[in-house]
């Protein structure tokens, strides 16, 4: 299988969002990591012409992907991990990364930083980000299940010859991952791999612009690298898929790899958590058998703890892996989707959101005036369910997207309420539902502090 990761800067679209998917077309990938989707994951996937894509994870793919439910990281968000169904009951786990970019470590070090004050600052800024997955991984691996951590550390490799132990990638190495493309191409003087970054875009390159190795596709388990890639405009060096011109800051990773798939636990996944009230919701289902299905079980819709809907899992000899089912009698809210078996107990589960047809993106706090002091109580509905999804703050007004003063990822959820911790002084501000990490705000609402 090949797998790729691509920072797409910002929904690519800063240069030629046709020549993003052309870079994806012509990497050959079966499943992309992406970074900075900008809200466009499902846009790139019917580009592509391919059936699976997770907007609250940032993948797609050709082979069915599952996003059940998962513990959340220190950003608040769940951890980005995927399953890929190669056959039957056989998966690949996926997780798609991309780490904080502040503080970069390359030009701190070039300013006169010292590498004990780089490490210092790596640590505290993007390995407690990189940790969860560490520990995760590592139990997915034990059970025969092939692990892949793709995306944008925003930091180098301890493999790339600058001697530093660059903690994030060095985390992983210390738990047994494999690097694909240093093991594809073992000596970083002759083939450094840059990924960013070559231009903004290319040729255009700040006077102050670093080049380095920060996006990366890691491997534990049952896999082995065949070949790994890097795709960039044919001017820049050492570019291995030429594609012009080419529509990044970031350079992509494609690595072929031989997996030996494995089990996965008891799953439901739903691909579109907002479903307009009256269309339909298809969902996956994994059963920890020996080929995925159950039989005898079922699914119900619950809201709440009621059971709104039953299905079977199977109709006499057939033996289902998915379902859809209608929304028109749900009225806009919160539910879940669940897997039984035979005797009603339940396997697993997933959350999806019915929205009103006619509805927009909103938020709103829970008063107009706050006292100095006290914590800011929000409510948002109709997100779209992307995986950065996130709420601003920001003095009322303000002209500048990205003077904000705080902000906070919505879990992908749709819709939600969020407390914020006191610390705003007295004024007037304005909180905003802004779109998958970028500045473009869906909604806003106005309350004073004092």
């Amino acid at each position: 299988m090949k797998l790729m990761t691509f920072n797409l800067w910002l929904g690519g679209d800063q240069v030629n969002f046709a020549k993003a998917v052309e870079a994806i077309r012509a990497s050959g990938a079966d499943i992309v990591c992406l970074q900075e989707p900008a809200g466009n994951t499902a846009r790139i996937a019917a580009a592509l012409g391919w059936p699976y894509a997770l907007p609250s994870r940032h993948m797609i793919a050709r082979m069915p992907l599952f996003a059940p439910p998962a513990a959340r990281g220190p950003d608040g968000n769940e951890l980005a991990i995927a399953y890929a169904e190669t056959a039957p009951g056989k998966f690949v786990a996926v997780c798609c990364i991309h780490l904080p970019s502040e503080e970069s470590g390359p030009r701190a070090l070039r300013e006169g930083r010292t590498i004990a004050e780089v490490l210092e600052t790596e640590r505290k800024v993007r390995l407690p980000f990189i940790a969860p997955y560490v520990a995760t991984a590592a139990a997915m691996a034990k059970t025969g299940l092939p692990v892949i951590v793709a995306g944008d550390f925003n930091a180098p490799s301890p493999l790339d010859g600058d001697a530093v132990a660059w903690p994030a990638a060095q985390a992983l190495l210390d738990a047994g991952f494999t690097d694909s493309y240093r093991a594809a191409h073992p000596d970083p003087k002759a083939e450094p791999g840059i990924t960013w970054s070559y231009g903004y875009p290319y040729p255009h390159l700040d006077a102050d612009g670093i080049a380095s190795r920060i996006d990366f596709i890691m491997t534990l388990g049952a896999a082995r690298t065949v070949k790994s890639e890097i795709l960039g405009d044919p001017g820049m060096p050492g570019t291995d898929i030429p594609v012009s011109p080419w529509p990044s800051d970031h350079r992509a990773v494609v690595s072929t790899l031989e997996v030996a798939p494995g089990p996965a636990p008891a799953m439901v996944s739903i691909a579109e958590r907002a479903v307009a009230r009256g269309a339909a919701v298809t969902l996956r289902f994994h059963a920890a058998t020996a080929d995925g299905r159950i039989e005898g079980g079922s699914i119900v819709v619950r809201g709440g703890d009621a059971v709104l809907m039953r299905l079977s899992s199977n109709d006499g000899t057939d033996r289902k892996g998915s379902l859809a089912f209608g929304t028109w009698a749900l009225a806009p809210g919160r539910y879940s989707a669940a897997l039984l078996d035979r005797h009603g107990a339940t396997l697993a589960a997933a959350p999806f959101w019915v929205v009103a047809q006619d509805r927009r993106p909103g938020i709103a706090a829970a008063k107009s005036r706050f006292a100095t002091g006290e914590a800011i109580a929000l409510s948002w509905d109709n997100a779209p369910g992307n995986r950065f999804d996130w709420i601003g703050l920001y003095r009322k007004g303000e002209p500048d997207a990205q003077n904000y003063l705080g902000f906070y990822y919505v879990n992908a959820e749709p819709s939600g309420t969020i407390g914020i911790e006191p610390g705003l002084a007295p004024g007037e501000y304005e909180a905003r539902l802004g779109l998958d990490d970028s500045l473009v705000a869906l909604a806003g609402a106005a309350f004073t502090v004092g």
